[in-house]
């Protein structure tokens, strides 16, 4: 039987739907999802019985998150339902920029965050910038707008319209195309595969997606597919920037908010992509879920 409870966190009141669940003959737990600093109306209710349902009978399967940290960014999903009508609009004023920033400066971008601000708001060039760095931060935007917007399948013309748009009148040779030459990862053990091989592989991870889509929770398939992306490296510049956006659309596509990669953390990032090219995808899901943890909480979003 489902139930409504109440619990305070610092000035504030706010409200879970409730489920016991018995996992042992002995054993039970309780599967919360939060509702807000209200109770909703009846008919809003219905989804997050639905969903309630869902976690009961174990439709996400968790392959490397532990299942309290799944509770948590699951909270954090249902808050964003809740207090907004979609990701997208729970946003902090300067996320495009501070996004823009940091996914260029992972790649070696000059622009600081400041001169990245000025780019976007004024569309100016800061003295001495490299013309790459300037269209590469307008080129960010361009395609952060076509993935928020896109709702269709995942398949080889949305992954090459988005490098497209991230390296669009840059010097890069090819652009919207899969590779033809062999391309290495800076500081990397890890050797892309041939380019003759990069179309099979990408129709594989499609394929591969669909297929995990229906029982992986969403942030290990948003991590999965950022992985094997990264992993295969099928465009000559632009694949790390892809593979983010593509990460960020199936977290919105699945009412999570996206997460920015900072270089701060470049590093860490790094070694998790490490990790998952030698077959363990769980630092990367791990640094994923905490990432996202750390730049939003159920009370700011209240």
């Amino acid at each position: 039987m489902s139930f409504i409870e109440k619990q305070r966190h610092g000035k504030h009141f706010y409200y879970y739907l409730v489920k016991n669940v018995r996992v042992t003959p002995t054993k039970a737990k309780k599967l919360r999802i939060f509702l807000g600093r209200r109770v909703p109306r009846r008919d809003e209710l219905q989804k997050y019985f639905v969903e309630l349902e869902k976690r009961t009978m174990g439709q996400y399967q968790t392959k490397w998150l532990p299942k309290e940290l799944v509770e948590k960014v699951d909270d954090l999903s249902a808050s964003i339902t809740v207090f907004y009508k979609t990701p997208s609009d729970a946003l902090p004023k300067d996320f495009l920029v501070r996004y823009t920033y940091n996914t260029n400066a992972i790649e070696g971008n000059h622009l600081t965050l400041r001169q990245t601000a000025l780019v976007l708001s004024d569309r100016i060039a800061p003295e001495g910038a490299r013309a790459d760095d300037v269209i590469e931060a307008l080129n960010a935007v361009d395609a952060w707008n076509f993935i928020k917007a896109y709702k269709n399948r995942l398949n080889k013309r949305f992954v090459c319209k988005v490098q497209y748009e991230i390296t669009k009148n840059t010097s890069c040779r090819i652009q919207g195309s899969y590779r033809d030459s062999k391309v290495r990862i800076a500081g990397s053990r890890h050797i892309p595969p041939k380019p003759v091989n990069v179309p099979k592989l990408l129709e594989g991870l499609f394929a591969e997606f669909y297929l995990e889509k229906k029982t992986l929770h969403p942030i290990e398939l948003a991590a999965l597919l950022h992985n094997r992306f990264v992993n295969i490296h099928p465009f000559t510049d632009g694949n790390g920037r892809t593979s983010r956006l593509l990460m960020n659309w199936i977290l919105l596509r699945n009412k999570f908010p996206p997460v920015i990669i900072e270089i701060s953390n470049k590093e860490q990032y790094y070694d998790a992509i490490e990790a998952a090219d030698e077959g363990d995808q769980k630092p990367f899901a791990m640094f994923l879920c905490n990432q996202l943890l750390a730049q939003y909480t159920v009370s700011a979003l209240s």
